[in-house]
């Protein structure tokens, strides 16, 4: 801004006044496009022009207005919306899972007893089926509760009912001779409670009875 005030008043002469004391302002040429005769802002506010300054104070140049228009105050540059990608929420459905549970005695001294009771556990284990084995021999709760759960018209006439005893969490399935015709039958999987998977021949001989 200097260097343009200076280069103005040094390419024009100054007039002397009477007194001799002070130099009146640049007569405008326009060659350049400056506006040297118009008061610098101070005087202008000296004078009580307030605010209002000439174009030259600014950038004078031909075209521009004589006075300045207060500028509009800065407004705050907004930030920018911060964009957070987050999993979509899926809500957790419990899944009820069927448990087999076979009760067995493990210390049982009959041979007949545990050769059925791995006849049942090996088609489980061969099968894929999820199953829990209840020692009655070395846990009496668990003995307890197979004698309690088993109902009356699958006991036997006298005594306890024996292992292996079925169940499907707490629901009563059988014992191994239901176990064994379910599987002569090919419907091991409905015995149980459960479905047959796809491809298997129940499944396939539960597709031809419903169709």
């Amino acid at each position: 801004m200097f260097q343009q005030f200076s280069r103005c008043y040094s390419r024009f002469p100054f007039q002397k006044k009477k007194n001799g004391n002070d130099a009146k302002e640049p007569v405008p040429s326009g060659v350049w496009g400056w506006d040297c005769s118009a008061p610098s802002p101070l005087k202008a506010a000296q004078a009580g022009g307030g605010a209002r300054a000439s174009s030259s104070s600014t950038f004078p140049h031909p075209r521009l207005p004589t006075s300045v228009l207060p500028l509009a105050p800065l407004q705050p540059l907004q930030q920018p919306r911060r964009c957070s990608f987050r999993e979509p929420i899926i809500p957790q459905v419990a899944v009820l899972r069927m448990v087999i549970r076979v009760y067995i005695a493990s210390s049982s001294g009959s041979t007949a007893i545990k050769k059925k009771q791995q006849d049942v556990l090996g088609f489980l284990e061969a099968n894929k089926i999820g199953f829990e084995e209840k020692d009655i021999a070395a846990n009496e709760e668990n003995r307890k509760w197979m004698r309690e759960n088993v109902p009356e018209n699958s006991r036997p006439a006298t005594g306890y009912p024996l292992p292996p005893q079925i169940f499907n969490e707490s629901q009563y399935r059988g014992d191994y001779d239901a176990f064994f015709e379910a599987r002569e039958n090919n419907a091991v999987y409905a015995f149980l409670g459960l479905t047959a998977p796809p491809g298997s021949k129940e499944a396939e001989a539960q597709a031809k009875q419903e169709a």
